[in-house]
């Protein structure tokens, strides 16, 4: 495929939002001796953040500008198509690549090391769980660096410590996560990327958890499921692909075929059927075990208890296969996922001060995960404390208030107590209904709460959309 930063006629780069990761890409590629304009689509820098590019020599300039004399322009996925500047890119024929392409072209030019294992998960669900679960199966062999939405993250030995917070999900993290992680002064054997809409094509593995659930992006012109297709497109022939089999149809669309030779798929069964012939590994669980069935070969992991497993299959299915696609032994594969106990945040069943919490407020929680939640809650007590809804700052996606007033108006009645969070969530505050500003604030009411009504009756849910 045609390295765009590699061309010599390219020397006047535009970079299109400066929010999502691109400030990121913008100094990456002026530290590569491109003439860079960053362009702040959405107007959502400080004055402060404009100066420090500009004190990098990044030009900056507001919402949009002329195309003429630039040779390449960097646009995110989610852009809105019919921007101005896109559609003058259109007219004057002047070449377009993603963000996600971009921080693939860029670590291209970059020493990540003695060929180190790079691995970029992406999908709609599961890609903090899959990725974590990777990290730990690769550790045991390779020392790793992990950057997912819970932080940036140095696995050794299946032993985690985590080493930056707050980076995003968005390509250009990418390039800031292997910047932290080349300070340390180790050794990084192996990289696991958890990135939001697609790949960037630099990795050896590409892993798409799931295309479930999908959504509209770039001003609701476009699936979020073809831009993480589309972008496998970025592979060379030798990477490893590794996919949901419910991505058949969306490959389908593609105007060419992948480049990739290697291409795996998985699907996960229901506990009535049998193996699929058409994939490459058919999954299951059954009777609380998990099992892996590939070419006459089945894998039976015992589960423990304490977490909602079954949330976790998705999860499990694809650090699976790309562990065991990667060369990891199957009895490690085997150990890790019965030695899981879930994550923080993800259906994690606690403890706290004798009061029993299901933990599953994270930043890819949705309402249909609510839901489990409280049926999970309710076959344990029958008096539920829920917490629910949102730090939309925290968050490129919020949860729908409309999803959440659908909820209470069929589920209200089996909430003991109802705690909602964050400014959209406010309206839907009435009657004995409580509101708080943060999550936070949220958990230390529901505690308070559960001590004042007696902790043997109750359990509290946590059901806010955050990152943690």
């Amino acid at each position: 495929m045609h390295c765009y930063l590699a061309d010599p006629a390219i020397k006047n780069v535009a970079v299109l939002d400066m929010t999502h990761g691109g400030a990121i890409i913008a100094r990456k590629l002026k530290e590569l001796e491109f003439n860079v304009t960053g362009v702040d689509v959405y107007g959502t820098l400080s004055s402060d953040q404009c100066n420090a590019l500009e004190a990098n020599g990044i030009q900056v300039v507001e919402k949009n500008c002329i195309v003429e004399g630039f040779d390449l322009i960097v646009s995110p996925v989610h852009l809105y198509p019919y921007h101005i500047m896109l559609q003058q890119v259109k007219e004057k024929h002047i070449p377009l690549i993603s963000h996600h392409r971009a921080v693939g072209e860029i670590l291209s030019f970059t020493d990540t090391g003695d060929y180190p294992l790079i691995i970029e998960v992406t999908g709609t669900k599961a890609k903090t769980s899959t990725a974590s679960l990777l990290a730990d199966m690769i550790s045991r062999e390779l020392t790793v660096v992990l950057h997912t939405s819970r932080g940036l993250e140095l696995w050794e030995d299946s032993v985690c410590q985590l080493i930056h917070k707050g980076l995003s999900i968005a390509p250009g993290s990418i390039l800031q996560a292997m910047d932290i992680a080349g300070s340390l002064g180790k050794k990084i054997e192996a990289y696991i990327f958890e990135i939001s809409l697609g790949v960037t094509g630099c990795g050896n593995l590409g892993v798409i958890t799931t295309l479930d659930m999908d959504y509209m992006i770039a001003g609701k012109t476009s699936n979020a499921s073809e831009a993480k297709i589309k972008s496998l497109l970025s592979y060379p022939e030798d990477a490893l692909i590794v996919l949901n089999s419910n991505c058949r149809k969306a490959l389908e669309k593609l105007n060419r075929p992948l480049a990739s030779n290697h291409i795996r798929t998985f699907g996960i069964r229901d506990e009535s059927e049998g193996a699929t012939p058409d994939i490459d590994y058919c999954l299951g669980m059954q009777n609380g075990n998990f099992s892996i069935a590939c070419r006459e070969e089945e894998i039976e992991v015992y589960l423990a208890d304490g977490y909602d497993a079954r949330s976790y299959i998705t999860a499990f299915a694809a650090s699976c296969v790309a562990a065991l696609e990667v060369g990891v032994p199957c009895e490690t594969v085997r150990e890790v996922i019965q030695q899981f106990r879930g994550l923080q945040g993800r259906m994690q069943e606690m403890v706290a001060e004798n009061i029993r919490i299901i933990d599953n407020s994270n930043s890819g929680m949705d309402i249909v995960s609510v839901e489990k939640a409280l049926d999970m809650c309710l076959k344990r007590k029958p008096r539920v404390i829920m917490v629910l809804g949102e730090e939309a700052a925290q968050v490129c996606e919020g949860l729908p208030p409309e999803d959440v007033a659908d909820l209470l108006g069929r589920r209200l009645v089996e909430m003991d107590e109802l705690i909602l969070v964050g400014e959209r969530m406010k309206p839907l505050a009435t009657g004995n209904i409580r509101y708080v500003e943060n999550f936070d604030i949220g958990k230390t009411c529901a505690m308070e709460l559960a001590r004042k009504k007696g902790p043997s009756e109750i359990i509290i849910a946590l059901c806010v959309k955050c990152f943690r």
